[in-house]
């Protein structure tokens, strides 16, 4: 839902198109009044303050309409990134043909590693050129910048500016600074503004870039595809290899043991005929000496006999 609000006052032909960007709680609906010189915007400070939607007021500032666009607080986790992108989009429309600022609000006190990262932010939703549209507005306290502030400043273009919403007495001086550098910006920009086409550019620009990211992505997975195959493909041969050689370790252990057992049967047989033989041998014998001995007992038993005969005839 967009809310879009008009003040009473007659309109004048210059005009400015403010776009306020930034975290929830760093002064920038605040901002916004002070620039418009009216309670326009909800302040961003109470908890239930949080800006869900662009809304667009305007108000004549020394004779200057100037449009102002309140977008979602960035990193506001009530909203998705898509959503609060969705409705910083619609900023360019509400200020048809498009804003001449974007006004980076950032808390001196408050400044973090995600504020760090805005103008990156800016940047990829809008496109590279929006950073030629930017001044960094500080509010809260006293100005004090450390490094990361000063690379931030740097980044666009050292453009930036001080508010201080609490002081009434130096509202219009704060404003009148402000519209001088914007004016300054636009004429430096010769006089264009951020347009629809630059919107359109820049989502082509992400369109191209979420395109390879996902070529690249799409080429890592098969990468990894093909390593996991050809890792997959080496645990195999590994494993086979392994196999092989544990069949070959058992095949050779088979034959050793095969071998070892005819050794063996060999062995036995060998043993066995060694016996064979010389029970044989010894029975051979034992039956000559028992052959030998029987002649011997018949000669005896002869010569015994003879012997008689003779005796007798004499």
């Amino acid at each position: 839902m967009i809310m879009v609000h008009f003040a009473d006052g007659k309109e004048s032909e210059k005009t400015l198109r403010i776009v306020l960007i930034g975290k929830t709680g760093n002064g920038k609906s605040s901002s916004g009044n002070s620039i418009l010189g009216r309670a326009a915007f909800k302040s961003d400070f109470g908890q239930d303050a949080t800006t869900k939607c662009c809304q667009k007021e305007h108000s004549i500032v020394n004779s200057c309409r100037v449009e102002v666009v309140d977008t979602p607080g960035l990193f506001d986790r009530s909203m998705s990134n898509q959503e609060i992108y969705e409705e910083m989009v619609k900023c360019i429309s509400l200020l048809a043909p498009g804003p001449h600022v974007f006004l980076v609000v950032l808390g001196i006190n408050r400044f973090t590693p995600e504020e760090n990262e805005t103008v990156n932010l800016i940047m990829t939703g809008f496109g590279k050129d929006a950073q030629k549209y930017i001044i960094v507005l500080f509010t809260m306290g006293k100005y004090k910048c450390d490094r990361s502030c000063k690379k931030l400043i740097s980044d666009c273009g050292n453009r930036y500016h001080v508010f201080n919403n609490d002081d009434e007495s130096k509202r219009q001086q704060q404003v009148n600074e402000l519209i001088q550098k914007i004016d300054a910006l636009v004429e430096e920009n010769g006089g264009s503004c951020y347009t629809n086409k630059d919107l359109t550019e820049a989502e082509a620009a992400i369109q191209r870039k979420v395109e390879t990211l996902l070529k690249e992505r799409e080429e890592e997975f098969e990468r990894e595809k093909q390593e996991m195959e050809d890792k997959h493909k080496q645990e195999m041969q590994e494993i086979q290899q392994r196999m092989e050689k544990e069949r070959e370790e058992t095949e050779r252990v088979r034959r050793e043991k095969d071998n070892e057992r005819r050794q063996m049967e060999e062995n036995l047989q060998q043993n066995f005929d060694l016996k064979s033989q010389e029970v044989r041998d010894k029975m051979e014998k034992e039956r000559q000496e028992w052959e030998e001995e029987r002649k011997n007992m018949r000669s005896n038993t002869k010569r015994i006999k003879i012997g008689g005969r003779g005796s007798r005839n004499n």
